[in-house]
């Protein structure tokens, strides 16, 4: 795999011992720790807030606790240059339809990159915006992966 595009609570959730998703997140970023799969943001990250320009960028800021196993990966990718920079503008129809179908505002940001990236895929535990049948729907409409740790470890 190329590349890969992480929602945060897929990282939030393998330091957290109450998840269901724990042990599949921990499975995942041990595995990006040990291959060579870049993970895909919005242009402007940095680990600086008063600099950062990424909106993906900032939720990482925002929810990864230095220290926790999330953030450690990130830092390790950043230092390794294995994050991908891609643009979060995509064709009007394309968006407009993201609207349409993802009313979280936030989430439809992870959806536009995916858009963008190489592999289009999202890793998400977030079924309240990605129910299961929207799931679908994205792949079919927009050739976006929406998958969980789990689905994709395999892959990894």
């Amino acid at each position: 795999m190329i590349d890969i595009v992480l929602d945060t609570c897929t990282l939030v959730h393998a330091d957290n011992s109450e998840s269901d998703y724990q042990e599949s997140s921990v499975e995942l970023i041990n595995k990006m720790f040990a291959n060579s799969t870049l993970v895909t943001v919005d242009e402007g990250f940095t680990f600086d807030e008063n600099t950062n320009l990424s909106y993906i960028g900032l939720e990482f800021i925002k929810h990864l606790r230095p220290g926790s196993l999330g953030y450690n990966l990130i830092v390790h990718l950043a230092l390794n240059m294995r994050i991908n920079f891609v643009s979060n503008v995509i064709p009007n129809a394309r968006k407009n339809y993201i609207e349409q179908i993802i009313r979280n505002k936030k989430d439809r940001m992870f959806l536009r990159v995916a858009f963008n990236s190489v592999e289009k895929t999202l890793a998400s535990h977030d079924y309240t915006d990605y129910q299961k049948r929207k799931r679908k729907t994205i792949r079919k409409e927009l050739g976006i992966s929406v998958v969980t740790a789990e689905e994709i470890n395999h892959s990894l």
